[in-house]
């Protein structure tokens, strides 16, 4: 999965850093057509922008494949966090990974009507993408990876990328995106599309958007579905509409507070850091295991693979083999664990 995850990936933050780009265009070929005219210059920054999005895209698909060794360990390490919770402790984790998730979905849908016009008139498109994402997630749930690890860059991102577009861009830039694409009665101060050229920015735009959410939702919902795996179907059902609840009522009390969500997000980033599976020598040496493990609390012969310690629960029941010993007992008759 996480190879299929980094593939999309790759395509979806190419998309969102050539979207300026596209927006870009389509202004300055609108403006073609009319009496204002663009000048030279704009178009000699387009071309820049254009060359700064394809050196942005190519580094970021290097630094996907350096860090996918990296992820995928992540990856596994959040499965068997998520799996090792005590039972005593799931149905609070079930409840808070709802409430999280719903907290979460309604803190991006009000940011984005927030920042552009458009989703405050049609807020049921950022609806969509999260239930996109979770949905995927949720079917997912059962997939030894979840790279949980990844949602908060992803929403970072999103978070700059439309931010930067709105202000940096200003009207000059974005005019193309200002726009209804579709026909209605009353449309509070905004113009209709009536070029090929609003729909191409227009849908461009809303596609890399519904693309990025989904994908940054989809490990919550991974996370949220595994939880909910650990305790029976109906209490588990049960647990996640309570934490859902939750999370609505939190979302109200903020909004009632009058804060900024500056403030939703950055509780949301510390929720799910607290679901994250760190361990901090792999994050700093961003490389994956090497050596074989024993777990020295079971009384067996058993040699795990490196990227199998996160299994032994305790840190100080892991003994690290290095590999060239490896061999040595495998010739004693010690059994190999998941190696190749």
């Amino acid at each position: 999965m996480i190879q299929s995850y980094s593939r999309v990936l790759k395509v979806a933050v190419a998309l969102g850093l050539f979207l300026p780009v596209v927006v870009a265009v389509c202004t300055g070929l609108l403006a073609g057509t009319s009496a204002a005219h663009v000048s030279g210059g704009y178009w000699l920054s387009v071309l820049a922008g254009g060359a700064l999005a394809l050196a942005g895209s190519l580094l970021n698909a290097h630094l996907l494949r350096r860090l996918e060794g990296p992820i995928e360990a992540a990856a596994q390490r959040q499965v068997a966090f998520l799996e090792g919770v005590s039972a005593a402790r799931a149905g609070v984790a079930i409840a808070a990974s709802a409430a999280l998730s719903l907290f979460l979905e309604l803190a991006t849908i009000r940011w984005q009507g927030c920042v552009w016009e458009f989703f405050a008139f049609y807020k049921n498109l950022g609806l969509l993408s999260c239930f996109a994402g979770l949905g995927l997630g949720y079917a997912l749930a059962g997939r030894d990876r979840i790279p949980l690890v990844l949602s908060a860059p992803l929403l970072a991102f999103q978070i700059l990328l439309l931010e930067a577009l709105r202000h940096l861009g200003g009207e000059t830039v974005n005019r193309s995106l200002l726009v209804i694409p579709f026909r209605e009665q009353l449309t509070m101060g905004m113009d209709t599309a009536t070029s090929a050229l609003h729909y191409v920015s227009v849908y461009f735009f809303l596609s890399v958007v519904f693309l990025l959410t989904a994908l940054a939702f989809l490990p919550v919902g991974q996370a949220c579905g595994r939880l909910m795996e650990r305790v029976p179907a109906l209490r588990a059902y049960g647990l996640n509409l309570l934490g859902s609840l939750a999370g609505v009522a939190l979302m109200l009390a903020v909004s009632f507070l009058w804060t900024p969500p500056l403030v939703w997000f950055a509780a949301c980033f510390l929720a799910l850091c607290a679901f994250q599976a760190f361990e901090v020598r792999f994050l700093g040496r961003a490389e994956v295991p090497v050596r074989a493990v024993i777990d020295l609390s079971k009384d067996d012969t058993v040699i795990l693979r490196p990227q199998s310690y996160f299994k032994i629960p305790n840190p100080e029941d892991r003994l690290f083999i290095p590999g060239e010993f490896v061999p040595l007992f495998a010739a004693k008759g010690w059994r190999l664990e998941g190696f190749a």
